[in-house]
């Protein structure tokens, strides 16, 4: 479960605006830090990228358990006494699993996105009025699922915001702490519905949520008889793995999200799984039910874009998100 965090370390400062002219004249490397990353796909979006934006940068795995290593990582910086952008060795990091919590109590600043969800995803760098480089923790998965909804479905999230509807996620795990917060802080959903095999996990996300000062309401369904009495979503964040369900409970909750599936009220939905198989047995049962469908690779990318705008500041409009996106699909395509 991930840990209650603490916001805002140390509580009040005031930022300096970066000189982001000199960052991009510089030589950065950014480290994705987490175990079991080899088919990680950001590293060719990412490296894509700053390639195009000619930055003198680039993007890398790093394999690793050892915390204490990517810790002294990104703390080159202080190592190094920066005081200014031109000094600086460090600029930024990618954090995944299992290390998204931990890395939490790592860093100077937890803002309000890292501390909802309950685990930071990405680091980026800041000086404040003392000139003292700040590392500080995010969680750019969350502007992934907005973004991929907004950038897709503007008309669904509009009418979404207006009318106050609920959210629906599928599953209870990290991925959906992300999607929770996501669908109530950005896209308009006062309620979220989740959908999972076992009551307890979700029992525990509301729980852990609340506690990081998550302010929706979320409701467990965990019967299709239940389901069947629900205002039906139209916003839909699906994410569980590609497995066919074998267990009662995973049919249970399958044929739960099957009444929202048929509903006459059709929406977005978000297949957060993309590997190794975009088009998942949940993507083409969403389509042919008449959903818009949206793969995981754009909240992947959308989530990356987030944190280049944090490292780089160039906008999301000054990015080849459209080439980035078509590149990433042709690889998975020739894989």
């Amino acid at each position: 479960m991930p840990a209650q965090i603490p916001v805002d370390k140390p509580k009040v400062m005031s930022l300096k605006v970066p000189d982001f002219e000199t960052i991009r004249s510089k030589e950065f490397s950014y480290k994705l830090f987490g175990s079991k990353i080899t088919n990680s796909k950001s590293p060719l979006f990412q490296n894509f990228i700053l390639e195009k934006q000619r930055l003198p940068h680039k993007y890398e795995l790093l394999q690793s358990t050892d915390v204490q290593m990517f810790v002294q990582h990104i703390s080159g910086n202080k190592s190094a006494g920066a005081k200014k952008e031109a000094d600086l060795v460090f600029n930024g990091a990618a954090v995944t699993m299992p290390h998204k919590a931990i890395m939490a109590d790592h860093v100077d600043i937890v803002d309000a996105n890292a501390k909802g969800v309950g685990a930071i995803n990405t680091i980026y760098v800041r000086f404040d009025e003392k000139n003292t480089p700040l590392n500080i923790g995010t969680n750019t998965d969350t502007i992934g699922i907005r973004d991929s909804f907004l950038y897709n479905s503007k008309d669904a999230v509009e009418k979404n915001i207006k009318n106050g509807k609920p959210g629906l996620v599928y599953g209870g795990g990290g991925a959906s702490r992300a999607a929770v917060y996501a669908l109530h802080t950005f896209l308009g959903c006062a309620k979220i519905y989740v959908v999972n095999r076992f009551a307890h996990e979700i029992e525990a996300l509301a729980q852990t949520m609340k506690e990081n000062g998550f302010t929706g309401e979320i409701v467990a369904v965990t019967l299709p008889e239940q389901a069947q009495t629900l205002e039906k979503p139209e916003l839909v964040v699906l994410c569980v793995p590609d497995f066919a369900p074998s267990t009662n409970e995973e049919k249970t909750a399958r044929a739960t999200l099957e009444v929202f599936i048929q509903s006459p009220e059709k929406g977005s939905v978000i297949e957060m799984c993309y590997y190794p198989h975009v088009i998942t047995s949940l993507y083409k049962d969403f389509e042919s039910a008449g959903w818009q469908v949206i793969s995981g690779i754009e909240p992947m990318i959308y989530q990356g874009i987030a944190q280049q705008v944090l490292w780089t500041g160039y906008a999301v409009e000054e990015m080849p998100v459209k080439e980035a996106i078509g590149h990433v699909y042709q690889s998975l395509k020739e894989a």
